[in-house]
């Protein structure tokens, strides 16, 4: 029993990790041969596995027919984003509500990490902003207690990291210049427990490359 949880469990990541890089697609029914083949274990602990990925979003159920990978429309990643910014915008609302000093230099301290790389207006690998940017927004809520809206909004970050690696092949590799004053202002209103204004900088903040995202996902045919 226990291996078998463990083999689901490898199967599990192994399987996501297919889905969020593209190998298997938006749509695209997930064959129990193949995926045998290819993570070479037995089908249970695939079906465990898939069975699991179901209530992330990245698989669906489809009736008679077993597993597919989740299919993707304008309709359902406005949905997403909007609710991820929602999220963002609560949990930041209760970490500036209860939040100490401990949780205001983990901020400032994330903060300035990010600065190092974000504030010569230099391009950078993609995959070194994206760390120190996560750990930054990690930062902002890590004063919120209320662990199950973390939990949803993990499902939601899940969902960006899909949506971003299929709209932008190899973006881990490339290399990117950004801003750094939008973030040194987010997190100036936090701690100084402007909650009003920081959580509405925040949503807009988590939406702003939305509608590129959206056209490039339509671009290469994602979209049903």
């Amino acid at each position: 029993m226990a291996n078998n949880f463990t083999l689901a469990s490898s199967c599990f990541m192994q399987i996501r990790q297919l889905i969020l890089t593209g190998e298997l697609l938006p749509g695209e029914r997930i064959k129990g041969e193949y995926l045998k083949n290819r993570l070479q274990v037995g089908l249970s602990p695939i079906r465990e596995a898939l069975s699991r990925l179901v209530t992330t979003g990245l698989v669906e159920v489809v009736d008679n027919a077993g597993f597919r990978v989740a299919s993707l429309s304008q309709e359902k990643i406005v949905d997403s984003f909007q609710s991820l910014a929602k999220l963002e915008a609560l949990l930041l609302r209760e970490a500036i509500e209860s939040g100490d000093e401990s949780w205001e230099a983990q901020i400032m301290a994330s903060l300035y990490r990010l600065s190092k790389i974000e504030a010569n207006n230099l391009k950078i690998p993609h995959s070194l902003w994206s760390t120190r940017n996560d750990e930054f927004h990690e930062a902002l809520i890590a004063g919120c207690r209320l662990y199950g809206l973390k939990q949803m909004r993990q499902t939601f970050l899940t969902f960006k990291e899909w949506c971003y690696g299929l709209a932008y092949p190899g973006l881990n590799e490339e290399l990117v210049m950004v801003s750094h004053q939008e973030h040194a202002q987010i997190a100036e209103l936090a701690i100084t427990r402007k909650a009003d204004a920081a959580c509405t900088m925040i949503y807009k903040h988590t939406l702003h490359n939305l509608a590129t995202l959206s056209l490039r996902l339509q671009k290469f045919g994602y979209l049903i």
